[in-house]
């Protein structure tokens, strides 16, 4: 089984849409996976390190917003804000907070946790190139417990205290505040 079909696996049993294709559309923000529709485009090359962040930025989503999610995803938050102000939500309501945790750091914390999970190789989870070639520096900071996407995780429910045995263990895998 490869690392994508392992991944793709994982991804449908938490919830998540992911259909396999040929190809993505043009213009996706990353060459082989895509998001449409709150699900997953993904194509059999794709590296895992790719499929699992863009996997973390829509399971970060709450889920009534998720279907919200499509191509440029600061267009899915914006309408997703939006739609949270007109609602009149206060500010520290679950839902707000975990509205608010849904950012390219949480993300990437989300896409660590889940590789440690699935057993793959720290280097393919996050690649040296990664992230403008910072790659090997956000491992270190996640391997340690000290990167800042991991307290918007805690922040949104998703994992406890790295230092009192949770993150990169998760306590929900997919965020359900509604």
């Amino acid at each position: 089984m490869t690392a994508v079909s392992k991944a793709v696996a994982f991804l449908r049993r938490i919830g998540l849409g992911v259909d396999v294709v040929e190809s993505v559309p043009v213009g996706s923000f990353m060459p082989m996976v895509a998001i449409r529709g709150g699900r997953l485009l993904v194509m059999p090359a794709c590296p895992v390190s790719d499929l699992l962040h863009e996997a973390g930025h829509l399971a970060c989503v709450p889920a009534r917003f998720r279907p919200w999610m499509d191509g440029n995803l600061a267009i899915g938050q914006r309408r997703m804000f939006r739609a949270l102000e007109a609602s009149g939500i206060e500010p520290d309501a679950p839902l707000m907070r975990a509205a608010i945790q849904c950012s390219d750091p949480e993300a990437t914390a989300w896409a660590w946790a889940a590789g440690k999970h699935l057993g793959f190789a720290e280097a393919d989870i996050i690649r040296d190139q990664d992230y403008e070639g910072e790659g090997r520096h956000i491992r270190k900071c996640l391997a340690l417990g000290a990167y800042f996407g991991i307290n918007g995780l805690m922040a949104a429910g998703m994992c406890d205290h790295p230092r009192r045995g949770g993150y990169p263990l998760m306590v929900k895998w997919v965020q359900d505040a509604s």
